[in-house]
């Protein structure tokens, strides 16, 4: 990658309610990071409007190398309707700490496809080292960056 913006760090996050099995939440998580990627792991656990259990589950790669590669398998899951849903709405996925926020189909993750989705979402925070200090070259910075990774 020639761009000037580059993941350094990324983070998970779930939640998971009582009804939920807790393998196929993990198995998001694998499926996601490729089990390739060494993460960190946070849990917390809180009751629900009635009373029921909800698990917080989140997950940290600290490591820019396996940043990197955790970007790229996320971008290549991506169909291209996606792709271009993210392209055009970069702007406000991007925030002034140069983090990327993506949301993405908690039940398409079990089945091992990465597809965007706001409802119950596993969300992603991909943060980039900005080496940029005016926010539009830096989005587009990280625009180019995407579209150095090959399909």
């Amino acid at each position: 990658m020639n761009s000037l913006a580059r993941a350094v760090s990324a983070k998970i996050s779930t939640i998971r309610h009582a009804t939920e099995d807790p393998e196929k939440v993990a198995q998001v998580i694998r499926n996601l990071s490729l089990g390739e990627t060494s993460l960190g792991f946070i849990m917390n656990r809180a009751k629900g409007h009635h009373g029921n259990e909800i698990t917080t589950s989140i997950f940290v790669i600290r490591n820019a190398k396996h940043a990197e590669i955790f970007l790229k398998n996320i971008w290549r899951g991506l169909s291209r309707l996606d792709r271009a849903e993210v392209y055009s709405s970069l702007a406000s996925r991007i925030d002034s700490t140069g983090t990327m926020f993506l949301r993405l189909d908690k039940q398409e993750a079990v089945k091992g496809r990465i597809r965007l989705e706001n409802t119950d979402p596993v969300k992603i925070e991909i943060s980039f080292r900005r080496e940029l200090s005016k926010r539009n070259e830096f989005v587009n910075s990280i625009r180019e960056t995407l579209e150095e990774i090959p399909d």
